[in-house]
């Protein structure tokens, strides 16, 4: 019983991406490389598979992350074939932004939040077309 539950879920979070893919013009997925962007990734595979993933993933860089991290983010993500945006507050790390300095809730405030406003303010998301984008949808909905 409870893994039909989970499959329920599964189904219901795939449809909700494909009907975001479709009914935006410009849809991106965050990605922060933890476990929970990790099963949206894998979500994302399944709802469009076997065809790529028709927006980009957006991580902001707060350029606090290990570089191993880094270093997997980068190489799965070529792996999957998806195409990743990074976004960093250049300036507020320039102007010195660390938590110790201005403690956790400001120093996120300026290196997430606003990093993620300023990405789109920028137009750093996807150049997507509607009509393509549902066509994939359409395409990938066929017999199921």
């Amino acid at each position: 019983m409870a893994l039909g539950h989970l499959r329920l879920l599964e189904a219901e979070s795939i449809h909700i991406i494909r009907e975001v893919a479709c009914e935006f013009q410009k849809p991106v997925m965050l990605y922060s490389i933890g476990k929970d962007s990790s099963v949206m990734l894998r979500l994302a595979q399944k709802a469009f598979h076997p065809a790529p993933i028709p927006f980009p993933l957006l991580h902001v860089d707060t350029t606090y992350k290990f570089k191993e991290m880094i270093g997997f983010r980068d190489s799965y993500t070529r792996q999957v074939g998806v195409r990743l945006i990074v976004h960093t507050n250049r300036a507020a790390l320039d102007a010195g932004a660390d938590p110790f300095r201005l403690g956790t809730q400001r120093c996120c405030g300026l290196l997430k939040t606003t990093a993620l406003l300023d990405a789109a303010k920028e137009g750093d998301g996807a150049k997507l077309k509607k009509a393509s984008t549902c066509a994939a949808c359409h395409s990938v909905h066929k017999g199921k």
